[in-house]
């Protein structure tokens, strides 16, 4: 899912020298940021809002408090019109010019004394129509858009006065017609509806980094959750009416949440938490709320598990914020704590495949094509996100073994206690894990955090004599590149069971001499996959992701039919982060990946006499469309996508993206029937009976 603040980061980066230039002066006319306490707050909104999403009409009046001096400057949307401008009562001309994208700025001049002064702002337009986006332009930022069906202001989209990276709090009043209910990020004042009008107001009295405003045709339901460390909870559903029997079932998972991680790190820092419905495909988090597309709610498991994630987000990412420009930690922490902590608590060959899968992920990056975790802000294409998400958690799956569950769950209480409401990095992070570890971690989070790529690990040689009554085993690890400093679990089976070691590793070739009771038999390295490291071809089989994430891919219509080739150029769009490469079906590129598509007996008349691998024969005849990888005679990795007919291969178009991680799968319309990985192979040291 798309999570927390990726809205509210795109809104904020700076995106060319205008951008650039107005955070600047912001922070020249505001000073520093403002510190956690109440009255040390230098910009408040105090905003009222009316929306018609079936005109789309959209009408404000802000009254924002400040304190600063010399040229201020706020942006909003280029669709929105300045109606009355004044400053401390006083009426001003409106000064504006184009900015970045779809914003227009305004500037105003203060004078050179620094005080507190209030500017009035009165605004509004016409909104832009809801309209159909894919996941990956959520992630970008949306304009404002209204509808019946649904109206999504993202904190981006220009639709309130945007100070550019000064945190604020606010208090928003909202209007909506009474068949309508809406919200944003804060605490629920009031609500109701009076004289045909739905009203509420919400609080947001901590450091806010943006505001996003939601509304639909929504059922609501509530429930509290009281007596939680001293404080009660309200909890809601913002659901579409065709999903609003899902209520009960998100209310309770919630409530488990709250309270699963109230306990592991500290209380809940809001009053509340609300799971909203958005006609969009996808969702991210944010203060308060999480906001997830119908047919995202609709999946079973996502109650126990992207649910989670975004209510942890609450603590980090929206409760500890990020410091944006040294990288963000939150979705790396939140992943390991959230989506692996799951499946720990599912069992341990689930969490074991988890960390398979992770570490299949990142063998489909090409060597060089990944950058260091330090530099992840937010995801925008696949690769990102098995840096930010997937390596980053491995992190603290590393981490928590080097240093002991007890001393890594004290240093997230500590982290919590100390920066709750500030802005923290990863050098932050390091400082509180050694504090509670009590040992210098410099070095193990430099070399995560610093270098892209992963180490690439093998058992150069072993052998084994008797000694006595006892064996002594000499071994012989190997790494590539630059030594990483490594902590390397290896296995050895003997006549008398399994014995566990562990080996500290930090050059490029170290020798090693263990003594066994036990003749042994075998000797395999991290066979629990506990160590972020690039995999043996042998237990990488190939994966969808190969493809998808290899900038070099070449995708193949096989098909001559005009429809199927506008339909499979869109499928390989949708499935690779790079602008597809399209090639021909008589003239295959030589030493390319390939991503061949097309109805299934064009599909079927290619592989046969371009000499690449067949349709498998477990695939043979089952769904409308069937999906699998494999190697060419070359080494590269292929992926074929054979449907029935041209129903069949649209009705991929939205599913298979989301299917990466998958060797093979079968479609029964838009539904996967089957998939899964083919089989892999843990390389296993034999030694030779005789020693």
């Amino acid at each position: 899912m798309n999570c927390g603040a990726i809205l509210r980061l795109m809104a904020r980066l700076p995106v060319g020298g205008l951008r650039a230039l107005a955070l600047m002066a912001a922070v020249a006319a505001f000073g520093s940021a403002p510190a956690k306490t109440e009255g040390a707050f230098r910009l408040t909104h105090d905003l009222a809002v009316r929306l018609d999403p079936t005109s789309r009409e959209f009408r404000a009046e802000d009254t924002i408090t400040l304190r600063a001096r010399g040229l201020v400057e706020f942006a909003l949307s280029e669709g929105l019109r300045v109606e009355r401008l004044s400053l401390d009562g006083t009426p001003q001309q409106v000064l504006s010019q184009p900015g970045d994208g779809h914003l227009t700025r305004y500037r105003i001049a203060l004078g050179p004394g620094r005080g507190s002064h209030r500017l009035a702002v009165r605004y509004g337009g016409t909104l832009a129509g809801l309209r159909e986006a894919d996941a990956r332009e959520v992630l970008g930022s949306l304009p404002s858009m209204a509808s019946p069906r649904g109206s999504f202001l993202p904190a981006g989209g220009g639709w309130y006065p945007d100070f550019g990276a000064i945190p604020f709090r606010f208090l928003l009043r909202l209007d909506l017609p009474a068949d309508q209910r809406g919200l944003v990020p804060g605490r629920l004042v009031s609500e109701g509806v009076r004289r045909g009008r739905y009203r509420a107001a919400f609080a947001f009295p901590d450091a806010a980094e943006g505001i996003t405003l939601i509304a639909g045709p929504y059922q609501v339901r509530e429930q509290w959750l009281r007596g939680v460390q001293g404080k009660s909870i309200r909890l809601r559903t913002y659901f579409h009416p065709e999903i609003a029997g899902l209520a009960a079932e998100y209310l309770s998972a919630a409530e488990g949440f709250v309270k699963l991680y109230g306990r592991w790190i500290g209380s809940y820092p809001y009053g509340e938490f609300s799971i909203v419905s958005s006609q969009l495909p996808t969702g991210f988090g944010m203060p308060t709320l999480t906001y997830l597309g119908v047919d995202v709610l609709r999946l079973p498991f996502i109650r126990t598990s992207s649910l989670g994630h975004e209510i942890l987000h609450n603590w980090w990412g929206n409760g500890v914020y990020v410091d944006w420009e040294r990288g963000n930690w939150s979705e790396a922490l939140t992943t390991f704590m959230a989506d692996y902590t799951y499946k720990e608590r599912e069992g341990s060959d689930a969490a074991r495949e988890m960390r398979v899968s992770w570490l299949r992920d990142f063998a489909a990056v090409s060597p060089g094509r990944d950058t260091p975790l330090s530099q992840f802000t937010a995801r925008s294409h696949g690769t990102s996100q098995v840096v930010g998400y997937d390596k980053g958690a491995f992190l603290f799956l590393m981490l928590r073994d080097r240093i002991g569950a007890e001393a890594f769950d004290a240093a997230l209480r500590l982290f919590w206690r100390d920066w709750r409401f500030r802005r923290a990095s990863w050098a932050d992070l390091t400082r509180v894990f050694e504090q509670s570890a009590d040992r210098d971690l410099s070095d193990f989070f430099e070399q995560w955090l610093s270098r892209r790529g992963a180490p690439r690990v093998w058992i150069e040689d072993a052998r084994a004599e008797r000694v006595n009554s006892t064996y002594r085993v000499s071994i012989t690890l190997s790494q590539e590149g630059p030594p990483y400093a490594l902590r390397v679990p290896i296995m050895l089976t003997t006549e008398a069971g399994r014995e566990e070691r562990q080996i500290d590793f930090e050059t490029p070739r170290q020798e090693y001499t263990l003594d066994l009771r036990s003749k042994p038999r075998t000797l395999t390295l991290d066979p629990e996959y506990r160590l972020f490291r690039r995999l043996d071809p042998d237990e990488a089989p190939p994966i969808l992701r190969q493809v998808m994430l290899d900038p070099s891919t070449v995708a193949i219509v096989a098909s001559p039919d005009e429809r199927v080739r506008e339909a499979g150029t869109e499928l390989a769009r949708l499935l690779q982060d790079s602008p597809p490469k399209v090639g021909e079906a008589d003239s295959l590129p030589s030493g390319s990946p390939l991503l061949v598509i097309g109805l299934s007996a064009d599909v079927d008349a290619l592989l046969h006499r371009s000499a690449l691998p067949t349709r498998p024969a477990a695939l043979q005849g089952k769904g409308t469309a069937q999906v699998w990888t494999g190697y060419q005679g070359n080494g590269k990795a292929i992926a074929v996508v054979s449907a029935e007919s041209l129903e069949a291969l649209r009705n991929l178009l939205r599913p298979l993206p989301h299917h990466g991680r998958q060797s093979y799968l079968v479609f029964e319309g838009a539904q996967a029937t089957l998939h899964g990985v083919w089989p892999a192979r843990s390389p296993v040291w034999q030694f030779p009976p005789g020693e």
